[in-house]
């Protein structure tokens, strides 16, 4: 007989259970502990399995993947071969697909900080795009609550758009280690 099936024939555990002392009480969390480890078990050999499978999946696509690249390599030298035959070649429909070149759009490079100052020397503030957002931490930090609503401890000013909600409490278990 295992220990915990010993506990629970000792303390005599039915569907009925009712907490009613500090014993029960501490039963019941010793039965939450025990679950929580049967949880992270089946976790552990899930994640086990899902990374053999995953990497069962990696392999397989990269074999895979090879082939395509072998065949677009040939499509492409075929492909080129009808361009020197004929220069005004772009692309031929097939019964499985399409072939063909097609004109990349430009690459932009930006730096930001150049841009700003250019546009900003050349009065072109209309392409500067400026952001505010609201310091929350800060006001937070320095700003007080009262009846739901923040407000600037130094002049009472209330600071519009902030509610403050009240969560409450929540009961909370903790089984130790």
């Amino acid at each position: 007989m295992e220990l915990q099936e010993y506990l629970d024939q000792e303390e005599q555990v039915n569907e009925s259970f009712q907490i009613d002392n500090d014993q029960t009480a501490n039963w019941a969390l010793r039965k939450i502990k025990d679950i929580t480890q049967q949880i992270q078990n089946n976790s552990e050999l899930a994640q086990a399995e899902i990374e053999k499978i995953e990497s069962w999946e990696q392999q397989e696509k990269e074999k895979l993947q090879q082939s395509i690249d072998y065949f677009q390599g040939l499509l492409a030298q075929y492909a080129v071969k009808k361009r020197e035959e004929d220069p005004k070649f772009k692309s031929q429909k097939l019964p499985h697909g399409k072939i063909g070149f097609r004109k990349k759009p430009a690459k932009w490079n930006y730096d930001k900080d150049k841009i700003i100052d250019s546009l900003t020397k050349n009065n072109m503030q209309d392409f500067i795009k400026v952001t505010y957002k609201p310091d929350i931490a800060g006001i937070k930090s320095l700003f007080d609550v009262q009846d739901g609503k923040v407000f600037n401890p130094e002049t009472g000013e209330v600071i519009e758009g902030i509610t403050v909600e009240e969560q409450g409490e929540d009961f909370t278990v903790k089984v130790d280690d």
